[in-house]
């Protein structure tokens, strides 16, 4: 036998010793319980004696007990009442917080007084300067001599002069006040349709009553393309507004305009009639015409030829609805 299975041998028995100590331990250290014993009954033993049981006799049977009348029963007593229980009172409410007080603007401190601007010294004139002396007369060079002459080379064809020498523009005329054509109106925007340009040729000469004798009175199909001239330029402002409710696009008013000669506005539209008003719409007539104004207003001014001012859209009455 080795000296390590000695060793391992001598460990295990020592591990068996303590395990048989102390499970020797264990079983002393519990006592045994004692047993409850439930309490002796006697019991005797009985022959068969009366397993066949009688019939109790039959006894009359009572008679039917009537209960006493006692009249008719008085009417209760009302309950009492009961008080009622006292609603339970609101917490009071804290006092709101007293603002504080803004604190006061410092007093800006007072500005410094700047001084005065030094007095900026006259420039002296520059002192002459003295003249230079003037140099000695060069003497003239050797001349050289002469070289034999060449021959003469062939003289170039003469060219002939520019068509007109190329001539200069005429610079435009400026306006004299004698000219009629220096005082055309230069071309304004595009924004009038080939239609209304038509209608200009058909402007009549007509004198209006009542109107000055420089003023030409405007046909009526011109005022008519003026009309619809207005109207184009008002549309994308008018695009821009909520309808305000059904049937408000079926109200036409008729709006006055009076106008500068630049287009803008000189006073504010002036709502003079409508039509198409109904059961329907009645309701929103006054705001139509409200909407109308301002989207006029919005897209002002307006683009317009300057020969139709005067007796024209200076002073111009229109029909105009809401889109849609």
């Amino acid at each position: 036998m080795s000296r390590t299975e000695k060793w391992a041998l001598g460990g295990a028995a020592i591990g068996h010793a303590l395990l048989f100590v102390g499970l020797s331990l264990v079983w002393k250290g519990e006592q045994p319980k004692d047993l409850k014993l439930s309490p002796p009954i006697d019991v005797s033993l009985v022959d068969e004696v009366a397993l066949e049981s009688t019939a109790p006799a039959e006894t009359e049977a009572p008679d039917q007990s009537e209960a006493p009348d006692q009249g008719m029963p008085e009417d209760a007593a009302p309950p009492e009442e009961v008080a009622p229980e006292p609603e339970p009172q609101p917490a009071p409410v804290p006092p709101a917080p007293q603002p504080k007080p803004e604190p006061r603007p410092e007093p800006k401190p007072a500005p410094r007084p700047q001084p005065a601007p030094k007095p900026v010294p006259k420039p002296q004139p520059p002192k002459p300067k003295p003249a230079p002396a003037p140099k000695p007369a060069e003497k003239p060079a050797p001349k050289a001599a002469p070289k034999p002459a060449a021959k003469p080379a062939a003289k170039p064809a003469p060219a002939k002069p520019a068509a007109a020498a190329a001539k200069p523009k005429a610079a435009p005329a400026k306006g004299s006040g004698t000219d009629a054509a220096a005082k055309a109106a230069k071309p304004r925007g595009s924004r009038l349709g080939a239609d209304f340009a038509k209608s200009l040729a058909d402007t009549a000469a007509e004198k209006g009553k009542g109107q000055t004798a420089r003023a030409a009175q405007v046909g009526a199909q011109s005022l008519a393309g003026l009309a619809a001239a207005i109207s184009r330029q008002v549309q994308p402002c008018a695009n821009r507004i909520t309808n305000p409710g059904p049937g408000a696009n079926r109200i036409r008013s008729r709006i006055n305009l009076q106008m500068a000669k630049d287009g803008s506005l000189t006073a504010r539209p002036k709502l003079m009639g409508q039509s198409g008003v109904d059961d329907e719409n009645g309701r929103y007539a006054q705001r139509v015409g409200e909407l109308a104004a301002a989207a006029i207003i919005q897209c002002a001014p307006f683009e317009l030829p300057d020969e139709l001012y005067e007796g024209g859209w200076k002073n111009i009455t229109i029909n105009y609805k809401l889109p849609g």
